[in-house]
């Protein structure tokens, strides 16, 4: 039960609650009227019988969003990528904001507020959690919609865990997401891509773009391509290469978060001193994992690059 008691010129509502490890607290809460006073009491108790009442918690949105992100990684066994995007939209984009209000406060105005303050904010605003000083032309260009529609994707779940722990009744996040941008890309015609060959003189720059433009490839999966990969003898001497790994270049502290399980190698430090490690993984999905049928004059290429190795 909650009681009354006047201090001063206002009026307190005194209950006590168990914590979240169980420990019987009392709670103070301030009014400046009695009839405040009163039906904050009967809400209380009400909320302390229907296991609603909201355990008091100064837990802030930055402690919040570290706490939530190894676990989410551990989790869903993140790739090292997919755990250095989600802590640059923590760093960048969500705590130079919010990071200090405490998660109780928060409403969903807050968030539509920190959407649309995004909306108008230059891309690489901030960089690692620190802001940077941009040129009038680096300031013209900002953030995308598909980029708010990420960290509002990131806010969901975070706050949905927020809630499972406690520490929340009900997540502020807003339902409705910001709509992600589309922008269509052009494709290069057939002259183009052999112009763009022609041009290029460096060997392994041309055999690179050249599986590029056959295969629709990253710069990791080409690089990450081994003679292992490529059978002649497949689709009627057609041939084939076959996508399953991925080079990629990533911080080093983030090796430390993530499961190394997709990780096939981690390749020596050539730079003394290097905050990042290249890498070459698996590829996790069936749809970044597939086979691609050659061209002849790929097919010609490779052939002779691996003459040569």
């Amino acid at each position: 039960m909650a009681s009354i008691l006047k201090r001063g010129d206002s009026y307190s509502v005194r209950f006590k609650y168990k914590d979240h490890s169980g420990r019987i607290c009392e709670g103070w809460e301030s009014f400046k009227t009695k009839k405040e006073a009163q039906d904050r009491k009967i809400s209380v108790e009400k909320e302390l019988l229907d296991g609603t009442f909201l355990i008091p918690d100064a837990m802030t949105v930055e402690e919040m969003l570290y706490k939530w992100l190894p676990i989410q990684s551990s989790k869903h066994k993140w790739a090292p990528k997919t755990y250095q995007s989600n802590l640059a939209l923590i760093q960048n984009l969500i705590i130079p904001y919010i990071g200090e209000m405490q998660m109780q406060k928060l409403r969903p105005y807050h968030i539509e507020a920190l959407y649309d303050t995004l909306s108008k904010t230059p891309c690489g605003q901030y960089v690692g959690g620190k802001r940077r000083d941009l040129s009038p032309k680096q300031q013209k260009r900002t953030l995308s919609g598909t980029t708010l529609h990420e960290v509002h994707q990131l806010l969901h779940n975070s706050f949905l865990l927020a809630v499972e722990w406690g520490i929340l009744i009900k997540s502020p996040v807003p339902v409705e997401a910001p709509k992600k941008t589309t922008q269509e890309r052009s494709i290069w015609e057939v002259e183009e891509m052999r112009a763009a060959l022609d041009s290029m003189e460096d060997p392994i720059l041309h055999l690179a773009v050249h599986l590029t433009l056959v295969g629709a490839l990253r710069e990791g999966e080409v690089a990450g391509l081994t003679p292992e990969d490529i059978d002649f003898d497949a689709a009627n001497s057609m041939g084939t290469f076959t996508v399953n790994r991925s080079m990629q270049r990533v911080q080093k502290d983030t090796l430390a978060q993530v499961d190394k399980g997709c990780i096939l190698r981690i390749f020596p430090d050539k730079l003394e001193g290097s905050k990042t490690s290249l890498i070459l993984k698996d590829t996790k999905t069936e749809a970044s994992c597939r086979t691609i049928f050659m061209t002849a004059a790929l097919r010609e290429e490779l052939k002779q690059w691996l003459e040569r190795l």
